[in-house]
């Protein structure tokens, strides 16, 4: 047993009964175990999925009892996968925002990692992307007009600030 499962009725493997109704403890838990989730996404997807109004909040409750659900950690570990992957602050925030994490947790996420520690500047970080991306800086040519617009958009669309954009694409600090 999960801890969050009830002996009542036997469930399958999709997260129904035998009587057809869908639990929503299994089918939180079969989320749970395959990624975290923000509460107001679990929810949702319990929602969607047909399980009782009445019946989501004590799931959420359960899972945050049991330690499965967590926004300061989803957002943390979120915010710091999508780093991993060259995004910026703006697309993170859109990102989590969509997912129904709450404004505190976000900038928490942002500002530190999920150690508490403070994570490296955003232009540090997009020059660190736009050298994966187009090579050393050595090669960029600073009055290539339409080169910097191709670095400045492809960083743009990453979801980096405009300043830190401009720092990164002219070399200044």
């Amino acid at each position: 047993m999960s801890g969050i499962e009830s002996d009542s009725e036997s469930k399958g493997a999709s997260g129904t009964t035998a009587t057809g109704r869908t639990d929503g403890h299994a089918l939180a838990l079969r989320w749970l175990t395959r990624r975290a989730h923000g509460e107001r996404e679990l929810a949702r997807k319990l929602e969607k999925s047909g399980v009782a109004t009445g019946k989501i909040e004590t799931i959420l409750a359960r899972c945050r009892d049991l330690g499965y659900l967590n926004d300061r950690a989803f957002a943390a570990s979120r915010a710091r996968l999508r780093r991993e992957r060259g995004w910026g602050d703006l697309k993170i925030r859109a990102e989590l925002r969509a997912l129904g994490v709450g404004d505190a947790w976000i900038e928490a996420a942002l500002h530190h990692g999920e150690d508490g520690e403070s994570d490296a500047d955003p232009v540090a970080q997009a020059r660190r992307v736009l050298e994966k991306r187009f090579g050393p800086p050595d090669g960029w040519e600073s009055n290539d007009w339409r080169a910097r617009q191709k670095r400045y958009l492809f960083l743009l669309r990453r979801g980096f600030d405009p300043e830190s954009i401009e720092q990164a694409v002219s070399g200044r600090e």
